[in-house]
């Protein structure tokens, strides 16, 4: 496993100004690539449960670098597999971008947890363990098909205690994550023939309650959704979570 700096990065340490009258911010940030594998053909649904675990150690050892950086506001951890999920690469790879700003995803989530009387997430994991859109669980994490999927299979897997980020997981949380993450990479592999998805982890410094989503990308993004925001999902959520079980 290796990690470097991307050599197509979308953020640079030391930026040049932007050169506009318009209001710009420079692309100041990091941007690294975590190789998963050392073998080219490796797909993630065969790591092994310590290579998972070595994956893990390699976002939280990375994460943990980041995170404590002044000029760094949000660090986001992601892995494209699948030319058509936009990896530019085969060999199985993951990201990170580290960013001066908060996202306005990640804003308006902790912006409503901040005004909730209690975690949502933690309400989430409370109501949805036994519902129908259930997938998977362990002593420590459960696998789920959110209600509000915006596309077909897509799954969060949620830890059952409250944590903000990976640094904060437990040795057992650890070996925990990485088997269900095997197993929901597996699962989704075998049921829908190897297909190209994004999983993206997200987290932050403390006051959120980190998650991990998988969306497989075997629909399009079209006119509808880029000029609305919202996404049509042929898939219901709970006929998601059977066929993922049975797979």
């Amino acid at each position: 496993m290796r990690v470097f700096p991307n050599l197509f990065a979308a953020m640079v340490p030391s930026p040049s100004p932007p050169t506009t009258e318009w209001i710009a911010l420079p692309g100041h940030g990091y941007h690294e690539v975590i190789v998963d594998s050392p073998g080219h053909s490796d797909n993630p649904a065969d790591f092994s449960q310590e290579h998972m675990m070595l994956l893990l150690q390699a976002y939280k050892d990375r994460y943990s670098h980041y995170c404590c950086l002044d000029d760094v506001n949000y660090v986001s951890i992601f892995k494209n597999w699948g030319r058509e999920a936009g990896a530019s690469l085969s060999h199985s790879h993951s990201q990170i971008i580290a960013l001066p700003i908060m996202p306005p995803l990640m804003k308006r989530e902790i912006d409503a947890i901040s005004a909730a009387p209690f975690c949502p997430f933690c309400n989430i994991v409370m109501r949805e363990i036994s519902s129908a859109r259930a997938i998977a669980e362990n002593g420590s994490w459960v696998q789920i098909a959110p209600f509000y999927s915006q596309v077909p299979y897509e799954t969060w897997i949620l830890p059952k205690s409250h944590i903000s980020n990976l640094m904060e997981m437990d040795e057992r949380q650890h070996c925990d994550l990485a088997s269900l993450l095997r197993d929901a990479l597996r699962r989704m592999r075998d049921l829908l023939n190897n297909p190209p998805y994004n999983l993206m982890i997200q987290q932050i410094g403390s006051g959120y309650h980190m998650n991990i989503r998988i969306h497989p990308a075997i629909t399009k993004i079209a006119g509808f959704e880029r000029s609305t925001g919202v996404f049509i999902n042929p898939v219901s959520p709970e006929q998601a979570a059977a066929e993922i079980r049975g797979a």
